[in-house]
C-alpha cells in the first residue's frame, strides 16, 4: 500500500472550490498556462482590513470571472475575492501577516500566503511562477499541491484497483468467520485479521474520495466505482467490531483508535487486539470469542438499528439469537409479528446460503 495520504476537512473543502469545472480553477490554470505566478486570498476583505493585513493596492469590487482574475494576476500582488467567488475586491495588495507565525516556506509568495492562512482561517491560494504549481493553505493546513487532472485520475484508478482486491478479500474472511459463527469455532486471530483487512479498506477509499473532491467533475465516474466497490462497508465493519470488542467499549471509540494506527500498527494484531479491549488475552490463535449477532442482524433487509439493539440486549449472543422461535422473537420490544418472521426467515436463509457457498 502507499503512504496514507491525510487530508484535513478545512483542505478537503477548500478543494470544492479549487476542483476542474469552477470558475476559480478555470482562471488558475489560465495563469499556469501563461506562465504567471499569484497569490489569491478567498477571504472578507473587511476581516483583513480589521486585522491591518493588507496595505495599498486597489479597491475594485466587481464581479468575478475568470477572465478579469487571469488579467489581475499580471500584476505582483495579492487578489483578494470573497469566500463565495463571486466578487474580487482587491487587486495588487500588500499582504502583511504576523512575522511571529512559524512556516517552512522559503519563497516570498508562499510565506506570506502560508502566515495569511494561519493569521485568517481562510484559504490562500498559490500559484508559482517559476515551478508552475499550485498550492493551498487554509489555517495551519497546508501545504496542499494540486496535481494535474491525469495524475489524479492515474492515482485514483490504481487505488480502485487496490480497494476492489480488499473488498475481494473481505468477502471471502466474511464467509470464513461467518461459517466458523455457526460452529461455534471463531478465534480471535480470525476477528483481528478481518479488522484489519476492513481498516485498509477504509483507509484507501478516504485516498479515494480525496482524488475525487480534487478531481470535481471530472470525478464523477470514479465515484460511481467508488460507491460500487464500498457498498455495505462501512456498516459490516461497524457490525463486526460491535460483535467482537470487549465488554463496556464504544464501537465508535474503537474505530476512532484504529483509524489512528499507522500502517507498521496495523499489520501487528497485538495493535488491533489491544484497540478491541483484549489485549491480554495471550495467544489469538488459541482464544475463542462469541458474536454477539450483530453481523447477521445488519444484513436483515429493513430491520431498524433500534430494534437489532432491542434483540442484542434479550438475547445476547448469535447463537441464541439464531435458536430464537418467532414467538421469542415477537416478544422482544419493537418486533412484532409480522417483524418477527422476516427476520427468523432472513437467518435462515442467510445461514442456508453460507453454509452452501451460493453467497460471499
Amino acid at each position: 500500500m502507499s503512504a496514507r495520504r491525510e487530508l484535513s476537512p478545512e483542505l478537503a473543502k477548500a478543494l470544492e472550490l479549487v476542483a476542474p469545472g469552477t470558475s476559480l480553477r478555470e482562471a488558475i490554470d489560465d495563469i499556469i498556462r501563461a506562465h504567471n505566478g499569484a497569490i489569491i486570498v478567498v477571504a472578507n476583505p473587511q476581516k483583513l482590513e480589521r486585522l491591518g493585513m493588507i496595505s495599498g493596492g486597489m479597491r475594485i469590487d466587481v464581479s468575478f470571472t475568470p477572465m478579469r482574475l487571469y488579467e489581475l494576476a499580471k500584476m505582483d500582488g495579492a487578489i483578494i475575492i470573497s469566500p463565495d467567488v463571486s466578487c474580487i475586491h482587491y487587486a495588487n495588495v500588500q499582504l502583511n501577516p504576523d512575522p511571529s507565525l512559524r512556516s517552512d516556506e522559503t519563497g516570498m509568495r508562499h510565506l506570506a500566503g502560508h502566515r495569511t492562512a494561519q493569521q485568517t482561517g481562510n484559504l490562500v491560494v498559490v500559484v508559482s511562477e517559476r515551478r508552475r504549481v499550485v498550492s493551498l493553505y487554509r489555517g495551519h493546513h497546508g501545504p496542499h499541491v494540486l496535481e494535474e487532472i491525469a495524475v489524479v485520475l492515474s492515482k485514483s484508478n490504481s487505488a480502485l484497483a487496490t480497494l476492489e482486491k480488499f473488498t475481494r478479500r473481505l468477502r471471502e474472511e466474511a464467509r470464513a468467520l461467518t461459517l466458523h459463527e455457526y460452529d461455534g469455532v471463531v478465534t480471535l486471530r480470525e476477528v483481528v485479521g478481518a479488522v484489519a483487512t476492513f481498516e485498509y479498506s477504509v483507509r484507501i477509499a478516504e485516498e479515494i474520495r480525496n482524488h475525487v473532491r480534487e478531481l470535481g467533475r471530472e470525478g464523477r465516474l470514479i465515484e460511481m466505482q467508488l460507491e460500487q466497490a464500498y457498498h455495505n462497508v462501512p456498516e459490516q465493519y461497524d457490525a463486526l467490531i460491535r460483535d467482537y470488542a470487549a465488554d463496556g467499549l464504544d464501537h465508535r471509540e474503537i474505530r476512532a483508535r484504529l483509524g489512528d494506527l499507522s500502517a507498521e500498527e496495523l499489520s501487528e494484531p497485538a495493535e488491533i487486539m489491544q484497540a478491541l479491549g483484549h489485549g491480554s488475552v495471550g495467544q489469538a490463535e488459541e482464544y475463542s470469542v462469541k458474536p454477539r449477532g450483530y453481523r447477521q442482524l445488519v444484513r436483515v433487509p429493513r430491520l431498524p438499528s433500534r430494534v437489532a439493539e432491542k434483540l442484542i440486549e434479550e438475547f445476547g449472543s448469535l447463537k441464541d439469537l439464531l435458536e430464537a422461535s418467532e414467538e421469542d422473537l415477537d416478544d422482544v420490544e419493537g418486533v412484532g409479528q409480522a417483524r418477527a418472521r422476516a427476520i427468523r426467515r432472513g437467518l435462515t436463509r442467510q445461514r442456508s446460503l453460507e453454509s452452501s457457498g451460493e453467497v460471499l
